[in-house]
């Protein structure tokens, strides 16, 4: 089993959507907000999201 996609985002978001990210064979388009958090996980396929400064903190490659 591949390990869930890291999506970095603005460290301004408020909320983020996922929808397994693979097309017709994804889930259902789901939103989920950070509520004062740095990090969340989509319920459904475990994508992890992480504002832009504490994945630096945390040594993501950051793309520029």
């Amino acid at each position: 089993m591949n390990k869930p996609e890291t999506v970095i985002v603005d460290d301004d978001a408020d909320q983020v959507s996922c929808d397994g990210g693979i097309g017709p064979l994804g889930h259902p388009k789901s939103w989920y907000t950070f509520d004062g958090k740095d990090e969340i996980y989509c319920y459904y396929c475990g994508r992890h999201f992480i504002k832009r400064s504490a994945a630096q903190k945390a040594g993501f490659a950051i793309k520029t």
